[in-house]
This record gives C-alpha cells, sequence and structure tokens, in this order.
C-alpha cells in the first residue's frame, strides 16, 4: 500500500506516490512526476490516465503524436550489501517489469529516476550488450547488472551513456563517504526540488521512422513448384541435417546457434528450392491441370450454349 495524489499548483501538475503516512521518516522513498502548463494539458487531454503502482513506482500515459508515450518514474533500492537488501531490490525489478508487461508495445517507453545502478566498464567487454553506450564513468555493481539484464529483456537503452559530455556533466551524486561522483540518475528534476542529486534534463524528438531502400535485403525467388516435390523436399531435408550435424555448436551460445541455423537453413533452401529463371514455364504455376480441365469444360459448355441458341433463332 503506498499514498499517492494528483496535485494542481495553478497550471502545473504534480502526480506522487510514496509511502503511507503513518510510516513516513525522514528517510522514507517516494516518486514523482511534475507537468509544466503544456504537459499538463496533454496529459489532461490524453484522459488523465496514471497509477501508483508502489512508493517506488508510478506510471502516466500521454496521447501524442505520431506515437503515444508511457513515462515510468522509479527510486530504486540502494545497492545491497545484505541478504535482505538484495531481496528487496529482486522484488523492485520484479515489480517493473510487470509494470512494463502491462505497457502497450506501441508505445514509447521512457523510465526515468534514481536507480542507484552503476553501469560501465566489466559489462562492456559483452559485444551482446546493446543497452549501454560507450559513454560511461562507472564500474557496473549488482544493481547496474539488474539495470543492464532488464533493458536487454526490453529493448531498452541507458539514454545518458549514449552521449558523451564533459564528467561534471555526466556525474549527478556524489558519494557521501568518498566523495566520488557518480552517474545514478536517469531523471529530470526540477531545480526548485531540494536534493542532494544533480539536475539532469533530458530532451527527446519523436519522428516517423523512415524506410531506407538501403535497409532491404534482397529476397531469394523460391521455386513453388519443387516444394510440392517429395524428393526434392526429402533431398533438402537430408542435406540440412547432414550440414547442421557437422556444425560444431558445443562452445557457441544459444543465440549463436540460432544465427547459425538459419544461415544454413537458407543456404540449403537457396540450393533445392531456388527458382531457375532460365525454365521458361508453358503454364503459370497457379494454372494446374484441375484448372485447365475446367477451363476446357467451360469453353465445351459456351459452343454448346451457342449452338442451342443458333438452333431456336433459326427456327
Amino acid at each position: 500500500m503506498c499514498d499517492s495524489e494528483v496535485k494542481f499548483v495553478n497550471d502545473y501538475t504534480v502526480i506522487y506516490s510514496g509511502v503511507q503516512s503513518d510510516n513516513k521518516t525522514r528517510r522514507a522513498h517516494g516518486v514523482a512526476i511534475c507537468f509544466d502548463p503544456i504537459a499538463t494539458k496533454v496529459w489532461k487531454d490524453s484522459g488523465s490516465e496514471w497509477e501508483a503502482v508502489s512508493e517506488r513506482i508510478i506510471k502516466i500515459r500521454l496521447k501524442c503524436t505520431p506515437i503515444d508515450i508511457t513515462v515510468l518514474s522509479i527510486y530504486s533500492p540502494v545497492n545491497p550489501s545484505t541478504k535482505r537488501m538484495a531481496n528487496d531490490a529482486d522484488k523492485f525489478y520484479s515489480d517493473l517489469q510487470d509494470t512494463i508487461n502491462n505497457v502497450s508495445t506501441n508505445d514509447m517507453l521512457i523510465i526515468m529516476g534514481d536507480l542507484n545502478a552503476r553501469v560501465g566498464g566489466n559489462q562492456q567487454q559483452l559485444s551482446s550488450t546493446n543497452s549501454v553506450g560507450p559513454f560511461t564513468v562507472d564500474v557496473e555493481n549488482e544493481n547496474g547488472a539488474r539495470l543492464v539484464d532488464l533493458c536487454e529483456i526490453n529493448n531498452i537503452i541507458v539514454l545518458n551513456t549514449f552521449f558523451q559530455h564533459k564528467l561534471l556533466h555526466q556525474t549527478s551524486w556524489m558519494h557521501p563517504g568518498n566523495k566520488i561522483w557518480h552517474m545514478i540518475d536517469y531523471t529530470r528534476l526540477s531545480g526548485a526540488i531540494g536534493t542532494d542529486h544533480h539536475l539532469m534534463s533530458t530532451k527527446i524528438k519523436i519522428h516517423l521512422k523512415s524506410k531506407r531502400k538501403c535497409d532491404l535485403q534482397k529476397k531469394t525467388s523460391i521455386d513453388a513448384v519443387k516444394l510440392k516435390d517429395e524428393k526434392v523436399v526429402e533431398a533438402f531435408q537430408k542435406d540440412l541435417r547432414e550440414r547442421v550435424d557437422d556444425a560444431n555448436v558445443d562452445t557457441i551460445s544459444i543465440d549463436e546457434k540460432y544465427e547459425l541455423f538459419v544461415s544454413h537453413l537458407k543456404e540449403k533452401a537457396e540450393e533445392h528450392f531456388i527458382l531457375d529463371k532460365k525454365v521458361n514455364r508453358e503454364k503459370k504455376e497457379w494454372l494446374t491441370d484441375e484448372i485447365l480441365k475446367i477451363i476446357d469444360k467451360k469453353s465445351m459448355a459456351f459452343v454448346e450454349w451457342q449452338n442451342y441458341r443458333d438452333t431456336n433463332l433459326e427456327a
């Protein structure tokens, strides 16, 4: 359970969710989203959709053009140092994943807030990691690993790490003990809000994705007649099975195994089912023998009808 409310201050709007009043302390956590007058109008015109998922997660939805936007404001537990803290972090990321699952796949999803996560360093060595950019300032911690996993599963990027700035403008929070600055915020805060974090601002321009001709791959023409030939199909299956059996897949990942299998499948399909452009077929592939017989019957029926009509006219 959490306390949540929408407050209107002149033309501004604050939507927040936090710990219940009887449990509030100076260290109590909570999240909020603040709208300026323009965003307030858009949100109201969108049906004023919002949901307080928990005291750490709040969701709003804006109907925009050309795509609707769902925003999650979150506040992650600190990087765990005990088993109990690790369980709290796992519970938070589980709730966050459930919330993401309920977001329309047609929406642009923006997740922002204090994630208490450090990304960079060791996970950058993994070529399969596409969610973290090259401009990081930290070494990944436990919460950072959780964040990267979440992003990889949901095809999300850590936006801060894809833009190069001065170190002063990348870091947002200083550890009170060792006085080292870190990048742990992915949010937009008003400068008037009391916080020990630096202001983080993001500007997003939305546009329709254009289709580029250079991205289109040339398709292979498959002979539909050969697909119905049992001998050709059996030869294809045999060659594909032998090709897969000969491949050494013991030391590669499941994704690499899949890509290798698809490659073998295309290779053998082109060998056995490729459309021979040199062969001029006397009839279209859809013009089967059965259809030709029906056409002949129709022609004969038409001739009989004409003869019958001519006979009646002469009479």
